[in-house]
C-alpha cells in the first residue's frame, strides 16, 4: 500500500518525469515517502524489545523502497552512490519519526481505549508534524527575514531545521534555489547556509543512539528476575538414624 500510494503521489507531482533534475528526484522520492511511511505503520507491538524491533524494520523498509523506486524510476539513472546517501539520511529520519509515534500511540491507546483509533491518529499527527517541519523555511520565511537583522543565525536555523533540508544536503540538491521554491520562499533571495552533511549525521547518530540506549534500560527494567535454583536446597535435612 505504501508502494502504491508513493507512486501516485509521485506521478501527480511529476516527479518520475525525464524533465525533473536527478537530485530533485532524489529530495522528491524520499521526501514523498517519508511523509507517507507514518500513514501506513502497522501498530505498535507488545513489548519494547519486539516494538523498537518493529519500529528499526519498519524504517528501513521505507528507506529501502525510496531506494527501490530511485533505481527504477529515475530518468536518467540515478548515481548508486547519490540514492545510497539520500536514504540513508531517509532512514535516522524515519526511526525518529517511529519512535516518537509509537510512544503517542502508546499514549493515546490508554486514553480511548482503541488500538486502531490510535494507532491511525498517531500516523496522521506524525505525517502531518513532517509536513509543517519540512515547509518550515516556507512558512516562516517572511519572520525570519524580519528578525534576521537582530538575529543573524535564525534564517539557518529555520533552513537547517527542515527534515527537506536535510534530504537535499544529502542529495546534492540547492533545495531553495530550486524553481518552486525561488518562486515562493523568500529565504531564497537572502544569504543562508545548509548544515553539512557530517553536521547531520553526528545529529543524527546522536540522537538514534539515545533512543536506543532509552529502549535497552526499558527492556532491562522490565526483564523478569531469574528463578532461583531449585537443584541446591539450603533447608537442613534430618539425619539418617
Amino acid at each position: 500500500m505504501l508502494l502504491v500510494a508513493a507512486l501516485l503521489l509521485l506521478a501527480a507531482f511529476g516527479a518520475t518525469t525525464a524533465d525533473l533534475q536527478p537530485s530533485a528526484q532524489r529530495v522528491a522520492v524520499t521526501g514523498v515517502v517519508g511523509l507517507l511511511a507514518p500513514l501506513f505503520w502497522p501498530g505498535n507491538a507488545g513489548t519494547p524489545a519486539r516494538n523498537a524491533l518493529r519500529i528499526a524494520a519498519w524504517s528501513g523498509a521505507a528507506a529501502g523502497l525510496a531506494a527501490l523506486l530511485l533505481c527504477s524510476t529515475g530518468a536518467p539513472a540515478q548515481p548508486l552512490a547519490r540514492i545510497l546517501a539520500s536514504c540513508a539520511m531517509l532512514l535516522p529520519i524515519m526511526l525518529i519519526t517511529h519512535a516518537v509515534m509509537a510512544r503517542l500511540e502508546r499514549r493515546w491507546c490508554s486514553l480511548l481505549g482503541d488500538a486502531h483509533a490510535a494507532r491511525e491518529l498517531a500516523g496522521r499527527t506524525a505525517s502531518v508534524a513532517l509536513a509543517l517541519l519540512g515547509a518550515l523555511p516556507l512558512w516562516l520565511g517572511p519572520l525570519g527575514e524580519l528578525l534576521s537583522s537582530r538575529h543573524g543565525w535564525l534564517i539557518d536555523a529555520l533552513v537547517g531545521v527542515s527534515p527537506l533540508t536535510h534530504l537535499a544536503v544529502a542529495s546534492n540538491n540547492d533545495l531553495l534555489r530550486n524553481q518552486w521554491f525561488y518562486q515562493h520562499s523568500n529565504l531564497a533571495n537572502l544569504q543562508f547556509s545548509y548544515p553539512s552533511l557530517a553536521t547531520l549525521s553526528w545529529s543524527y547518530g546522536t540522537v538514534s543512539a539515545l533512543l536506543a540506549f532509552i529502549v535497552l534500560w526499558q527492556w532491562r527494567s522490565r526483564r523478569p528476575l531469574a528463578p532461583k535454583d531449585s537443584s541446591i536446597d539450603s533447608t537442613p535435612k534430618e539425619k539418617a538414624p
